[in-house]
């Protein structure tokens, strides 16, 4: 009776598991930003979306990881804000989103991922730098595109990095 019990648990355990990961959405709430808000960029193999309200055109993958047709692979490394912008310097027209274009990309319905998993789902989640300050040459705006949540953090921080243009 005890195995039977415990792969019973086992197997509630996985299911539980396996949605938490999903990304968690108000089912009563409609999309604020839907699949249909983005496009592909042609010639970009996938790797590059335009949002359509915005005109913004945004790296799919964190930089550092590359798109392929269906996924971004690879291994992404963080930076802190002054290797960040050192590196998009160098990439014109790319550059650090600010706040307010990065906070954009949030989906107000969903979390786990915030951004909508579709156009933005492959890779990892976390903390992204803005070239926002909040007043402090030490301290940069930063949007955590797993749950939404807005901060400022120390330059000093490696973080993840979403190049836009």
């Amino acid at each position: 009776m005890s195995f039977r019990f415990n792969c019973l648990a086992l197997a509630f355990s996985l299911a539980l598991a396996t949605n938490l990961a999903q990304a968690a959405c108000f089912a009563d709430s409609p999309l604020t930003r839907p699949d249909d808000r983005y496009q592909a960029i042609d010639g970009s193999n996938g790797a590059e979306v335009k949002d359509s309200q915005t005109g913004l055109v945004w790296q799919r993958c964190m930089h550092g990881l590359q798109r392929d047709a269906a996924a971004c692979s690879g291994n992404v490394t963080p930076q802190d804000w002054p290797t960040a912008s050192k590196t998009v310097a160098s990439a014109k027209p790319w550059r650090l989103p600010t706040q307010a274009e990065l906070e954009g990309l949030i989906e107000k319905s969903c979390s786990k991922p915030a951004l909508n998993s579709h156009w933005f789902g492959s890779g990892p989640m976390g903390w992204v730098w803005t070239a926002s300050d909040m007043g402090s040459p030490d301290g940069s705006v930063v949007v955590n595109t797993e749950s939404g949540l807005i901060a400022n953090f120390t330059k000093k921080l490696p973080l993840y990095v979403r190049w836009v243009r």
